[in-house]
């Protein structure tokens, strides 16, 4: 019966005879089944199967039992295996995944790898993991995504036992004499999946018999809405992904529904994690206000100038000496270019009023000097307007963003600062009719735009 579904589930995508296979085999009884079942149609739809079994490093002596049985189940089959060794919890803990979604990223990992570009892979999953997943994904509150329980196939991913139960399963493996590990995890109620698999799903099993086929249709059903209203939503983000980021004004004149799913995609993407529905409503409460919010992994996204936008990487503080020279100069910095030069009395009258606003009279200046990025404290005086304040206001009122504030140069003699990239030189420091030489700071931004006063 099994054999017979898993052939015509192959046949329906596709599979040719002759194709390679990649099965995950963790030595339960559903991989042990599959891989049974497709070694069995050899003489019906011949597969170059490889086996992949990954141990997660987390279960110890009887992790490597686990091994040890695949191997000598692959030997009986003549089936070659590949196994990868991960250390989940050493990985989780770099990364800030859980232990589950870390060894599932992994696995499929390990999967892809020995499948390449023309393998197919095939996961041992059932219509029991399908129920589970999504209950587990109602109890966290989901939307149509999440009911589509697990899809039958992603990619080359292909899933020939989502039709059949854990029942169907064991007397397959009953009827085959085949033996199967058990995972002593599995029965730890500590995790929530084996609370809905040994508490949950039995007592809706007892309420109505063929629960997990009432499953199967919804998630059915559901998966044939959501894929349309995926079409519409890639349609649609055409004219509101831009390469900076999300057109906030394009994407609340869509339904809420493409908002969602537009602005999940764009997340998935640049952040190449799992994002949850809780993390796409942050993103869409901050549309058009100046606020930030964190996503897991330490990803930022804001809303500035009518986008949704990933700031870029915020500059680190630096510092470096400048000596000053009657010959013009370009000097480097991690925020930019400065280009400086000296000016006499005489040339004054000639530069332009945006020039001069960079214009640091040299006989205000002290002899030590440094360029650097800004540091707590920090005041500037306007030279217009004869206001002083930290350079934080001022960076609050040009609605310079935090990342970014590293990024204006300043010059100073220790104590005070004379000049600010974008902001000009500080009104003590400032030329006036009596000065007779004065040096010109002109600062351009990485990316090549003048940020002058």
């Amino acid at each position: 019966m099994i054999a017979e579904r898993v052939l015509a589930f192959l046949q329906a995508q596709g599979v040719q005879p002759g194709a390679r296979a990649v099965v995950g085999l963790s030595g339960g009884a559903d991989s042990v089944c599959l891989l049974h079942a497709l070694n069995s149609l050899a003489g019906v739809l011949p597969l170059r199967i490889t086996a992949v079994h990954v141990n997660h490093g987390l279960r110890g002596e009887e992790a490597a039992r686990d091994e040890q049985f695949c191997q000598a189940f692959c030997e009986t089959l003549g089936v070659p295996l590949s196994v990868v060794q991960v250390d989940v919890p050493a990985i989780a803990e770099k990364t800030g995944e859980g232990h589950e979604a870390c060894g599932r990223r992994l696995r499929y990992e390990a999967f892809r790898h020995t499948a390449g570009e023309n393998a197919c892979i095939l996961t041992a999953h059932t219509a029991d993991d399908n129920a589970e997943t999504v209950l587990l994904h109602l109890l966290r509150g989901t939307g149509l995504r999440g009911l589509c329980g697990i899809p039958p196939v992603r990619g080359n991913v292909l899933r020939p036992l989502l039709s059949c139960t854990r029942s169907d399963v064991e007397r397959y493996c009953a009827a085959h004499h085949l033996t199967y590990m058990t995972d002593s995890t599995n029965a730890s109620s500590v995790y929530l999946r084996n609370r809905m698999r040994h508490e949950v799903l039995p007592a809706l099993k007892s309420m109505n018999p063929a629960a997990l086929e009432a499953f199967s249709r919804m998630t059915d059903a559901v998966r044939a809405d959501e894929q349309y209203l995926e079409t519409c939503a890639e349609a649609a983000a055409k004219t509101v992904v831009t390469p900076r980021g999300v057109d906030e004004q394009a994407l609340v004149e869509l339904p809420l529904a493409l908002q969602r799913r537009i602005v999940h995609a764009w997340l998935s993407a640049k952040t190449a994690r799992q994002i949850e529905s809780t993390h796409v409503e942050a993103v869409l409460s901050i549309v058009g206000s100046p606020k930030r919010i964190t996503l897991p992994g330490g990803f930022v996204v804001c809303s500035r100038r009518g986008l949704l936008e990933f700031p870029p990487p915020a500059v680190a503080p630096w510092e470096m000496p400048l000596h000053l020279d009657k010959a013009a100069q370009t000097v480097r910095t991690p925020a930019g270019s400065i280009y400086i030069q000296l000016f006499q009395q005489k040339d004054l009258q000639n530069l332009h009023k945006e020039v001069l606003a960079n214009a640091v009279d040299c006989a205000k200046m002290d002899t030590t000097l440094v360029l650097r990025s800004r540091r707590g404290g920090d005041c500037f005086s306007d030279p217009v307007r004869r206001i002083s304040k930290t350079l934080k206001k001022w960076m609050n009122e040009k609605k310079i963003p935090p990342e970014r504030r590293n990024a204006v140069p300043v010059l100073s003699d220790g104590a005070h600062v004379l000049w600010a990239g974008g902001f000009g030189a500080g009104a003590p420091y400032a030329v006036s009719a009596q000065t007779k030489q004065c040096f010109v700071f002109m600062f351009t931004k990485d990316g090549g735009n003048t940020n002058e006063k």
